[in-house]
């Protein structure tokens, strides 16, 4: 009898201690694509999901991130899109948006990179310009968006 009321105990105070602890965390690459641009140079995007499911609310969290290459092959620059959102089953709402960059070739500068959240949906809205001696030889404008369906779906 005292092992099982120390079991249930030990239970009470995991559940009073943590109520938000994730049932489910599970990351996965749910979309992907390539856009080509006329001077063969590319843009591989690719939308990851994380679905938390919590004691005391649902979550989905997603980032969509898209990584520039020049014709040889080799990358530039990425940026990305990380959001959050709430879904109860019903409705879904973004609950934060968070535009981030990473530059591997310094002639390349983020001129531009705007988080917006409207309803279920996120958007990071970038512009990336390449320089010479100075100059903008060459911009990019790239817009990621990522929505929430009632289930905490994204895409």
């Amino acid at each position: 009898m005292r092992k099982l009321i120390s079991l249930l105990s030990v239970i009470l105070m995991i559940a009073v201690l943590c109520p938000n602890t994730a049932l489910a965390n599970d990351e996965i690459v749910t979309d992907s694509y390539v856009e080509y641009f006329d001077d063969g140079s590319y843009m591989v995007t690719e939308l990851s999901e994380n679905t938390i499911t919590t004691f005391a609310a649902q979550t989905a969290s997603s980032y969509k991130v898209s990584h520039f290459y020049n014709s040889n092959n080799v990358k530039e620059w990425t940026v990305r899109l990380d959001a959050t959102f709430s879904y109860t089953g019903s409705s879904a709402t973004c609950t934060s948006a968070k535009t981030s960059y990473t530059i591997y070739n310094d002639a390349w500068k983020v001129t531009s990179a705007v988080p917006s959240k409207s309803g279920n949906k996120a958007t990071g809205t970038f512009t990336v310009k390449k320089y010479v001696l100075g100059v903008p030889v060459k911009t990019v404008n790239k817009t990621l968006t990522i929505t929430c369906s009632n289930t905490g779906v994204c895409s």
